[in-house]
């Protein structure tokens, strides 16, 4: 899911309380939050503002889990790999929530799962994680492109909606297009289905013969171009000329986040290729062998499947692959991923359609895409190519004044595309046309057959009769067989007089009109609609991806305390991020494995040394859950499961506002933070629950000895229940113990300082 579209299922006003926390509240540009988390120069700002277990968490979130969502005790887990206890990954886990980096749903049953939106780690994979690779010396010249020119993706997008558009389409609310439109509009699209083979699951299991068009649909909708009403897709006129009248850089940009989201960001496959892809320049060839060493380094498992994305994103129109002098692979951009304000290497929109001898216009890329909508419902496109040809005839002018258009506006539209006078010849055939196109029309009629003609001449005769008798063969009428109307129709647009479409009176000729754009304003705007509405539904039924939208968003949104890393009146760590290549070594063989598999206990070794490194160099607020943590208890039994005897955690001292200032802000009752008491068997669950919740220690009774564990997990046994947890006193990070929900007599919680510290 997208950074906007989630967004707008939270509360009111949450995008002003995640630019408040750290890291985004620490400088970096104004303006809009939803911008600047996306941002690759914002991230890289927030990223050096991080304490170094916050960008070490999400580094390993980046790594095992990509844009996929992940449950809190397997962040948890990959997080453990990377050398942070489970108190602190769940205290940081709660840090990125609060400034928005990580979102939140609740399942049905209540358990969360978190997630990273697909536009967001782009730019922080950029900031992380990014690519040590740079362009071949040569610019331009450096590599022979392999493809040849394909439209960008919102040109042929443009060219698929006017073709349901010039043809009066009905499109049904549920995206069921009728076939003879459907072949129609297909043909206008530069890749054909098996483009979108590698993503067929996306489209469903009867949408693999039909995936371009449904991609294009689903585009459509989730740019708000068309709106469901009366049981049809009707076109959202303000929106569609505000969306072509978007700079192309921008506007490919847009569709290049949305195919990504829908397409790579729900596949473990192809999310990073998604992500990374986007961190290199547009308009420069970069080496395929770097590319595949940032994968060995981070995500050796997706190495085989980043060119299968690359070669997506070049029958898009948006990449080429090429292959260097020696031999080498490569791949470039042509358009720029990054800048939303400009395209790589292209000027703004200025070009001017050229006219050729024969009615023929050689049309630019660069065309004003409201002129070329225009064009498209008076000319016909006759090739593709960086200067399409297009053509006008009697046939294609019918539709214009089908449609109400004049003469005079059709010379006005193709002055202002061509920036000069309209060819004196040209002028000629679009006046003879007015006054011979669309100047006949078919019409349905039912006729009164006698079988001979003294019947006839009988029944006019009869004055009751005669009078409900329509006019007999004569001067305008012609009585034709229908089988032969197609063929009529041929012959009549041969002959230079072509007819209307469609047939007058029946319902079949009932058609849209075609959305005038070119004077149009921005009206309602082209921002994607709100997830969970009428439109969002249509378009998971063209086009499925992780479906987020089924689950509703977590609401409580913590502000996080500031990150004691942060010197006062700076907003730069003490310490900053180590290399990405030596942080992702702990993350490699987990990241192997399934994304919702549990991770291995190995690596202590690594994970012993990455605590090591830390402790001379202490980061955020993970002191603040030590220093409240100190014992207290002088001798707990030994034996009771095996662990060291002395306790490493304490309550704080009871009384005290910030104690109960604290103890406010958790949210639970004070007395589950007193003396360890007895508590009924239900209650202990639900301590046990909320433990893990907020990164608090449980403190149990066992034989009279008191232990402290930092619970990670709940599991139902036959018996009833037990939790699995890291004993607080524990040395090596990997060490866990399970305890039965009934084996012990008393508990209390540890209230950690640091939540006494949100605001």
């Amino acid at each position: 899911m997208l950074t906007r579209e989630w967004l707008r299922r939270l509360p009111p006003g949450a995008d002003d309380r995640f630019a408040a926390e750290p890291p985004w509240n620490g400088g970096g540009e104004g303006g809009c939050w939803a911008e600047r988390a996306v941002r690759p120069e914002e991230t890289a700002k927030a990223v050096a503002a991080m304490g170094r277990g916050t960008a070490d968490a999400l580094r390993a979130i980046l790594i095992r889990f990509g844009s996929l969502p992940f449950e809190p005790e397997q962040f948890e887990a990959a997080a453990g790999e990377a050398g942070l206890s489970s108190g602190r990954a769940a205290r940081v886990l709660e840090r990125l929530r609060a400034a928005g980096i990580v979102f939140t749903v609740r399942k049905t049953w209540g358990d969360r799962l978190h997630f990273v939106a697909s536009d967001a780690m782009a730019a922080w994979t950029a900031a992380l994680l990014p690519a040590d690779v740079r362009p071949l010396a040569d610019g331009r010249k450096s590599a022979r492109p392999l493809q040849d020119y394909r439209e960008p993706f919102g040109l042929q997008l443009m060219q698929m909606l006017a073709e349901w558009a010039k043809r009066g389409v009905v499109i049904p609310a549920d995206g069921s297009v009728p076939a003879q439109a459907a072949a129609a509009a297909a043909a206008r699209l530069s890749f054909g289905p098996e483009a979108l083979e590698p993503f067929a699951e996306r489209f469903g299991p009867n949408g693999r013969h039909t995936s371009p068009l449904r991609l294009g649909l689903a585009a459509a909708l989730h740019l708000g171009l068309l709106a469901p009403t009366g049981g049809r897709l009707a076109w959202r006129r303000d929106a569609l000329a505000a969306w072509l009248a978007e700079e192309a850089g921008r506007r490919e940009r847009d569709l290049l986040a949305f195919v990504t989201d829908r397409l790579a960001a729900s596949d473990a496959r192809f999310m990073h290729a998604g992500a990374l892809l986007r961190s290199l320049a547009g308009g420069a060839w970069y080496p395929a062998e770097g590319i595949d060493a940032w994968f060995a380094r981070h995500v050796p498992e997706a190495a085989a499947h980043w060119r299968v994305w690359a070669g997506l994103l070049a029958e898009l129109g948006w990449m080429q692959t090429g292959v260097t002098a020696e031999g080498k692979p490569a791949v470039r951009w042509l358009i720029d991923p990054q800048d939303p304000g400009t395209s790589a290497g292209a000027a703004e929109p200025s070009g001017r359609i050229r006219f050729m001898p024969g009615a023929e216009l050689a049309v630019p890329p660069d065309l004003d895409l409201r002129l070329r909508w225009e064009l498209e419902l008076l000319a016909d496109r006759t090739q593709p190519g960086p200067m399409a040809g297009m053509r006008l005839s009697a046939e294609s002018y019918v539709r214009w004044i089908e449609d109400g258009r004049t003469a005079e506006e059709a010379l006005e539209l193709l002055e202002e595309a061509g920036g000069c006078a309209v060819p004196d010849d040209l002028e000629r055939l679009i006046r003879e046309w007015d006054g011979s196109a669309g100047r006949i029309a078919f019409r349905e009629a039912l006729l009164l057959v006698c079988d001979d003609r003294a019947v006839a001449d009988r029944a006019a005769a009869e004055p009751a009769v005669a009078e409900r008798l329509g006019e007999r063969i004569g001067d305008r009428h012609f009585l034709i067989d229908r089988r032969h109307a197609a063929e009529l129709r041929r012959l009549l647009a041969k002959a230079g007089i072509p007819a209307r479409s469609g047939i007058a009176g029946s319902n079949a000729g009932e058609r849209e009109p075609y959305p005038a754009v070119r004077r149009s304003g921005a009206g309602d705007g082209t921002a994607p609609c709100a997830a969970g509405d009428d439109v969002t539904a249509i378009a998971a039924g063209l086009l499925t991806g992780l479906r987020l939208e089924r689950y509703a968003p977590d609401p409580e949104i913590r502000p996080s305390a500031a990150d004691p890393a942060l010197p006062a009146g700076d907003g730069r760590s003490a310490f900053p991020p180590p290399p990405a290549s030596g942080f992702a070594e702990p993350l490699r063989a987990g990241a192997a494995e399934s994304r919702r598999a549990e991770s291995a206990s190995g690596g202590a070794g690594r994970r012993r040394a990455a605590r090591s490194a830390e402790s001379s160099a202490p980061d955020s607020a993970d002191g603040a859950v030590e220093r409240a943590v100190r014992p207290s208890d002088p001798s707990p039994d030994p034996g009771a499961i095996g662990r060291n005897p002395r306790p490493a955690v304490s309550a704080p001292p009871p009384g005290g506002d910030a104690r109960m200032r604290a103890i406010r802000a958790s949210g639970l009752p004070a007395h589950w933070f007193g003396t360890p008491r007895r508590v009924h068997p239900s209650t202990r669950r639900e301590m046990v629950r909320r433990a893990i919740e907020i990164g608090a220690a449980v403190r149990i009774v066992r034989g009279g000895a008191a232990m402290d564990v930092w619970p990670e997990r709940l599991e139902e046994t036959d018996d009833g229940w037990r939790f699995f947890g890291r004993p607080a006193d524990a040395s090596d990070p990997s060490a866990r113990v399970s305890l039965d929900g009934n084996s012990w007599s008393e508990m209390a919680l540890v209230l950690p300082e640091w939540i006494g510290e949100r605001k």
